[in-house]
């Protein structure tokens, strides 16, 4: 496996890049809920990284998509997408309450989780996955009630190839608190999964980057910037079978 980046330029001066494992490995997708001991299997996920800057002066709210090819003999498992912060924000105090009600909400469920994780010590595949997910969830910005970023699944249509992926809508207000480099990842798993109908058809599979950048004032759009693709190559190949 190997990390790679790819960064796209805006006249303007706007910049896009995108950088994660361009040679991830594919999971047979029944490994994902095995729960037996014998068969066990690690945890296999990978953390794909995109952050955009943006000129002084002006705030932008944001769009920024990550889009994997459905083709080939493997498919893309969404697991968690989060921003990245630096603390102490501007408005740390509201940050921070909203963190506090975002913990307090899940609290429930990790404690649930907790249980789980005791009755399942022999499984470290699960513990493994619980806490890579409750460290990114530690790390991520909080959803702020009023100007709060939120991510969604989403398809398009690239070169006549279809594509499947997630985007992060980001507000103005919010990316002002972040600042003139916003930053923002994904945790995916990828699925073996072989065409039913026919053969697989290699597209020469890329991971791409895409964002869309409207600067705004009293809630109209005076200027919008779409920045072109970054992109990774991907060579998704089956995990090897254990000996």
């Amino acid at each position: 496996m190997t990390s790679a980046w790819s960064r796209g330029f805006a006249e303007t001066g706007e910049w896009l890049e995108v950088y994660g494992e361009t040679e991830p490995q594919s999971i047979p997708l029944e490994k994902l809920l095995t729960t037996e001991i014998d068969t066990a299997h690690p945890f296999t996920a990978f953390l794909y990284i995109w952050t955009f800057g943006y000129p002084e002066g002006y705030t932008p709210q944001a769009e920024v998509r990550l889009l994997f090819p459905a083709a080939d003999d493997w498919r893309v498992k969404d697991v968690q997408a989060l921003v990245y912060h630096l603390p102490p924000v501007q408005d740390e105090h509201t940050w921070r309450t909203a963190l506090a009600e975002d913990l307090q909400a899940v609290k429930p469920a990790l404690e649930v989780a907790g249980k789980i994780t005791a009755t399942l010590a022999g499984l470290p595949e699960l513990n493994t996955a619980a806490a890579t997910i409750a460290h990114l969830k530690m790390r991520s910005a909080p959803q702020l009630k009023k100007d709060g970023w939120y991510a969604k699944r989403v398809h398009r249509t690239v070169d006549g190839k279809l594509h499947h992926g997630v985007a992060w809508v980001l507000p103005a207000k919010f990316v002002e608190q972040i600042g003139t480099r916003v930053t923002g990842a994904l945790l995916v798993q990828f699925i073996n999964a072989t065409a039913a109908d026919s053969e697989p058809v290699s597209i020469g599979s890329r991971l791409l980057a895409c964002a869309k950048l409207d600067r705004t004032r009293l809630g109209i759009t005076r200027s919008s910037v779409d920045l072109a693709y970054a992109s990774l190559p991907l060579i998704v190949t089956p995990e090897s079978p254990s000996p």
